[in-house]
């Protein structure tokens, strides 16, 4: 079986978690859902299964030290940290990770803020797609839906595989009632933002359907120093553009794999209230908090006693910094408030 090097992204800033992600902490260095944080767990997934070698980390110059603090704690020796001067999102971040691999190598390219709680489940699907990623496919992985959700794409089933299907199309945010239908149709799958692909694959697709991106990643790379390469100023010139748009929509070689791994995306608060424990009256809390008369909301205190009264479905989340407070269902809104508290 070829080698397969796991590629943990961690280049987010995690503002749709503001005030307890930062650009100084994002949600993956945070610990947000109790134990290990979600980068730690990235780290883990697939440490010493059959195959799996040690792993290459994408991220930014603010945090490399939060990613050397991770993996002392993980016990996983990282082979290489590629720092970005700026997040480009995920398709330069994957390119400039298949340059630094051997060709034959099998990129499992995963970002570091994703929540899985069956990761030997996981572990299994990464395993089989390895026939697919070295016959020159490049392996998605399609979270099967449990419940309708307008914060994920959707990919569409093709041609069946063993134990994988075709790519017919790739779907965006979709709104309520569309959500619902593709979720009831049982032939859509969430698009998780996870692939398998061989180093040399990668960047011959990349040659084919984006050559301007790739031309200015292998610009930017530099030699290691220390286990360490600092992407030069010519990354800044590449396209901002993710995997999927670059070339996983482009690409006839599209695999989808469904899996089943209790797998969540702690994208926003309505989100972190949905995989969270919950009391009686459906409420998750998290520090010195007081409540009365307050149901299916998420109240988080971190450095004083947090009341709330009276109110249902809500978000508050206290820090020495800064207090939120949104109506659970519009938490997609964070990301707004917290852009627009950085600008003023």
């Amino acid at each position: 079986m070829a080698l397969i090097r796991p590629v943990i992204l961690s280049g987010g800033a995690g503002t749709r978690l503001w005030p307890l992600s930062t650009p100084e902490l994002p949600k993956q260095f945070a610990p947000l859902t109790g134990g290990d944080s979600l980068f730690v767990q990235a780290l883990q997934r697939l440490a010493g299964q059959p195959g799996v070698s040690s792993p290459i980390v994408v991220t930014g110059s603010a945090h490399t030290k939060l990613v050397a603090a991770a993996a002392a704690v993980s016990g996983v020796d990282i082979h290489l940290i590629l720092v970005e001067p700026e997040g480009r999102n995920t398709a330069p971040a994957s390119l400039a990770a298949a340059l630094s691999s051997e060709p034959a190598d099998v990129l499992a390219i995963l970002p570091s803020d994703h929540l899985i709680r069956d990761p030997n489940a996981f572990a299994d699907a990464v395993i089989q797609s390895v026939g697919y990623a070295a016959g020159g496919s490049v392996v998605t992985f399609g979270v099967v839906p449990s419940r309708a959700e307008t914060g994920y794409g959707y990919i569409e089933l093709g041609e069946p595989l063993s134990g994988a299907f075709r790519v017919s199309r790739f779907k965006e945010k979709p709104g309520l009632k569309e959500a619902e239908r593709l979720t009831a149709d049982g032939n859509h799958v969430w698009n998780s933002g996870m692939f398998v692909v061989s180093a040399a694959g990668l960047l011959m697709k990349a040659q084919r359907h984006c050559p301007e991106i790739l031309d200015g990643v292998t610009a930017a790379m530099r030699a290691p120093v220390d286990g360490i390469v600092e992407l030069g100023a010519e990354f800044l010139n590449v396209e901002r553009v993710s995997l999927d748009h670059a070339i996983m929509e482009k690409t006839e070689e599209a695999v989808v794999m469904p899996i089943d791994v209790g797998w969540d995306d702690v994208g926003s608060f309505e989100a972190m209230w949905s995989i969270s424990k919950k009391d009686d009256r459906g409420n998750v809390t998290s520090g010195e908090v007081v409540l009365i008369d307050v149901e299916g909301s998420l109240v988080k205190a971190t450095s004083r006693t947090v009341a709330v009264a009276g109110v249902s479905d809500v978000v508050v989340v206290e820090t020495p910094d800064a207090v939120l407070v949104v109506p659970r269902d519009q938490s997609q809104l964070v990301k707004d408030l917290a852009e627009r508290v950085e600008s003023d």
